[in-house]
């Protein structure tokens, strides 16, 4: 059986327990990363959904998994119009960013600055535009623009007064003022 078959076979759904099953067929299997990102990108908007939370719950563990296929992954982002993609790829880049913002060359920098900021501006849902805060932080220092751009959003946004958005938002003022007055 080809990796296609197998991830389609898999009977994953949304609990933790399926996740985790998955992960560790994936793993134990070593079906690629590319593999894994070609199956969700032939996959109907419910597959898709799935994979990708099975995917970020590979990165929580081994954030180098798709080092080898992050213009893929970047492309596939890109595209993503459910809300749950967005959420779960926006958590994912942020997890190989604090393990390594240098896994990610110039050019995809520059790209996931771009997907996150529209998605940031844009009526994405709240976790999917408090990810893509901690994502754009990250890579705060990769243009001088991005700071200024991320303290004028954050101080439109914040009166719409989400919780979860307050609270990042105020973390990450608060680091870039540490910052500043260094």
């Amino acid at each position: 059986m080809n990796s296609l078959e197998i991830l389609s076979n898999l009977n994953v759904n949304l609990s933790i327990n399926s996740r985790k099953i998955a992960k560790k067929t994936i793993l134990d299997l070593n079906i690629s990363a590319q593999d894994v990102l070609n199956f969700i990108k032939i996959s109907d908007e419910r597959n898709q959904v799935l994979f990708i939370c099975v995917l970020d719950y590979i990165i929580e563990e081994f954030p180098d998994y798709l080092n080898e296929s992050l213009n893929d992954f970047i492309l596939l982002q890109e595209n993503f119009k459910n809300e749950t993609c967005k959420r779960c790829t926006s958590r994912i880049v942020f997890h190989i960013l604090k393990q390594n913002s240098e896994t990610f060359d110039k050019k995809q920098k520059n790209q996931l600055i771009v997907i996150h900021f529209d998605w940031l501006i844009s009526n994405s849902f709240v976790a999917t535009r408090v990810n893509c805060l901690s994502v754009i932080f990250e890579l705060r220092n990769e243009a001088e623009w991005i700071k200024t751009e991320l303290i004028g959003i954050i101080e439109q946004q914040i009166i719409l007064q989400e919780p979860s958005f307050v609270s990042r938002a105020k973390k990450i003022l608060a680091k870039i003022h540490k910052e500043a007055n260094r």
